[in-house]
């Protein structure tokens, strides 16, 4: 009888800690960039949502994993929608490498956000999609 009563003392067990996932180190490449387009420090997004700068490296690391209050925080400050966190909204095929912006590329995305007109932005769009398509044989010499 006393046995049964200190089965029901016990604590419970504490389930192990669960492991980093792919969705895990994958917020945390995209807080990153967030962060980085956003021109913040991760001192300064640290002080946002309530944490050392060392959790924001290892937020961005995957070392650790971001909670959804914490990622709601960090979507809301950083100005970006929660959904950017999830790997699922990427395009299908989108190889990985994507996350990785060189800093030309974030300075054109600054850029870009910098435009206070539609009008430029379409503008803007349609010359880079003119730029990037591939020539024909009959535009080779002529751009």
């Amino acid at each position: 009888m006393e046995m049964a009563e200190n089965r029901a003392l016990a604590t419970p067990p504490i389930p192990p800690k669960r492991r980093r996932g792919e969705q895990d180190i994958y917020a945390g490449e995209r807080l990153r960039v967030a962060r980085q387009l956003a021109r913040v420090s991760q001192q300064e997004l640290g002080a946002a949502l309530g944490v050392s700068f060392q959790a924001v490296q290892k937020y961005e690391s995957g070392e650790n994993r971001m909670s959804a209050g914490r990622m709601v925080k960090a979507a809301a400050f950083l100005g970006v929608d929660l959904a950017f966190f999830a790997k699922d909204r990427m395009p299908p095929g989108t190889p990985a490498s994507s996350l990785d912006f060189t800093a030309d590329e974030i300075e054109v995305i600054r850029a870009w956000r910098g435009l206070a007109s539609d009008v430029l932005r379409t503008q803007v769009k349609r010359l880079l999609q003119a730029m990037a398509r591939p020539l024909d044989e009959s535009e080779v010499g002529s751009r």
